[in-house]
């Protein structure tokens, strides 16, 4: 019996996916990864790939318990978002491909101490880390809104010269 594999679980819109790294390539749990994709019959997507690219591992539960799991590797997993287009599909690829996938390959232990990634969840979004040198570093683009702008311009009324033009435009368009 090969060895018990512990999952690196993984959120998307408050759905888990557990993956695992295997001769240091990132596999996912296909009955997770069918519901990410929005599709009925999650059994159905491993019957669609090539033996090598969907297999059965063992994941070692909290309990201590292990459950057998077909997993996907990462071109069955672009296969799977080929096959079964979606326009959401297209964000789906970006998260795999900028935040799980590296994600997953940063899970294994490193014996060099390099920069490794985390998630961070903050105000019920998930935030995308750099863990590097003891500190947690950020992507600009990834920041969250912590705090609306707190003073906010008034409305003005529109001055006599705005009312006047915008009656002007309307003028022309009826007639």
């Amino acid at each position: 019996m090969e060895e018990a594999l512990t999952p690196t679980v993984l959120m998307r819109h408050r759905r888990p996916l557990r993956g695992v790294m295997i001769d240091r390539q990132p596999w996912v749990c296909a009955r997770e990864f069918a519901r990410l994709l929005g599709h009925r019959h999650p059994e159905r997507i491993c019957r669609l790939m090539d033996a090598d690219q969907v297999r059965v591992v063992h994941f070692q539960l909290a309990s201590g318990q292990l459950e057998a799991v077909e997993v996907l590797s990462e071109s069955g997993m672009y296969r799977a978002l080929w096959r079964f287009s979606h326009p959401e599909n297209r964000h789906l690829r970006g998260w795999l491909s900028q935040v799980a996938l590296p994600a997953l390959r940063d899970s294994e232990a490193r014996a060099d101490h390099g920069p490794s990634r985390c998630l961070m969840v903050w105000d019920n979004q998930q935030v995308n880390l750099l863990e590097w040198q003891g500190q947690l570093w950020i992507a600009l683009h990834e920041l969250p809104r912590f705090h609306r702008q707190a003073h906010l311009a008034p409305h003005e009324p529109p001055s006599w010269l705005a009312r006047w033009w915008r009656g002007r435009f309307r003028a022309r368009a009826a007639g």
